[in-house]
């Protein structure tokens, strides 16, 4: 029974909230809000007569409000002026639409305002105007203007899909927005050129994952050729400098192990004895580290100019290790983690190429850090 009462009280509650929520729309100047807040009460209670009254009240405010900023807009000279004008059409529509579907709402407002035509008419005057105001920006031919001509395109497009060769238009206007950069593989002696170019050509790749859609494109020299792509904006030189590959650095430890207390067995006259003595081992290990590293000089050159704008270089190192042991003595002395080491043999290190394309790896990383930063302005 409490619970009941809990529910009521908590049912009362939210009715109160709702009607002084509706109330407080209109008493705000929300007129549409307020409309829309009264209908949706209506539907669950259609004798409610604080929202009926709110209907009443509200409706034909928002519609001289819809009203006046349409009139507003169409008499200004805001390039977004129609966004406006479609933007009230909308809401005018919608609140007809939710009094229709609300028995005592249509009671109460019998014929609400519909302009289903002047909407239509208003979104192909706005496709033609931005669809204008988009060739009018293209034509000025910098990176900023055609990404504001894309934007009107797309703008027109999305009022009257395909309207006139407007997708095209999104096409060019793209491209015309867009940084192309491209990047050029480093040279390194043959031995290692392999190596660089899976570097380069993953390189490259993250890049534009990075920048997808963004207004930013890299592309390999092939890559650029391929789509006719001749008057790039920017280069990006990539130039590996002091890099080393394969030194071997190798060093050895002997220690002496004693282990106390070992068990043993002896024969003495006869008979089996146990006893313990101390285990003397020794225990030497040896390492091999084969190191790699070097350098990776990042140059962005300016097309027009021949002038690099931006510079940085990138190190990396990438060490490999091979450890193995011996031994002279008792093995009972040894732990196991030194027999198991003293059971390995010196392994051969990885080819060359290998070496080359692990100590790039924090090259890689940095290196694409960099670039989001250089071209985030560009988004």
């Amino acid at each position: 029974m409490r619970a009941i009462n809990l529910f009521l009280i908590l049912a009362a509650v939210l009715m109160v909230a709702s009607c002084k929520s509706s109330t407080k729309l209109y008493n705000s100047g929300k007129y549409a809000e307020a409309v829309s807040k009264a209908v949706v009460k209506l539907r669950s209670s259609p004798d409610h007569a604080e929202s009926q009254h709110t209907l009443v009240q509200s409706y034909p405010l928002a519609v001289n409000m819809a009203k006046r900023d349409i009139t507003n807009a169409l008499q200004s000279n805001n390039v977004t002026k129609y966004d406006v004008v479609i933007s009230r059409y909308e809401q005018l529509n919608r609140l007809a639409n939710d009094i229709y579907t609300c028995p005592k709402a249509s009671q109460l407002i019998p014929a609400p305002e519909e302009f289903h035509e002047e909407l239509r008419e208003t979104k192909e005057i706005a496709a033609a105007h931005y669809y204008e105001q988009g060739v009018r920006a293209l034509n000025e031919r910098t990176l900023k203007e055609a990404k504001t001509a894309y934007q009107y395109f797309a703008r027109a497009n999305s009022y009257v899909n395909g309207y006139r060769d407007v997708i095209a238009k999104m096409d060019e206007a793209m491209f015309a927005a867009t940084l192309h950069v491209v990047v050029e593989a480093p040279k390194l002696p043959e031995r290692y050129q392999f190596s660089a170019d899976f570097f380069y050509s993953n390189l490259v790749t993250e890049m534009n994952k990075t920048h997808e859609k963004k207004y930013v494109l890299f592309y390999t020299p092939e890559a650029a050729q391929t789509s006719g792509m001749t008057n790039p904006h920017q280069y990006i030189a990539l130039d590996f400098l002091d890099f080393a590959v394969g030194n071997i650095r190798e060093s050895k430890s002997t220690q002496e192990i004693k282990r106390e207390n070992v068990p043993v067995t002896v024969d003495v006259n006869g008979r089996q004895t146990t006893g313990t003595i101390t285990a003397t081992a020794n225990f030497t290990t040896f390492r091999r580290e084969v190191i790699s590293g070097g350098k990776l000089h990042v140059r962005i050159i300016d097309a027009a100019s021949n002038r690099v704008t931006e510079q940085r270089s990138f190190e990396g190192a990438y060490t490999w290790v091979s450890e193995w042991a011996s031994y002279t003595g008792d093995d009972r002395a040894l732990t196991d983690t030194q027999k198991k080491l003293a059971a390995q043999q010196a392994t051969a290190p990885p080819p060359n190429q290998d070496l080359f394309i692990e100590f790039t790896k924090p090259i890689y990383t940095q290196v694409l850090t960099y670039v989001r930063s250089v071209y985030r302005k560009y988004q």
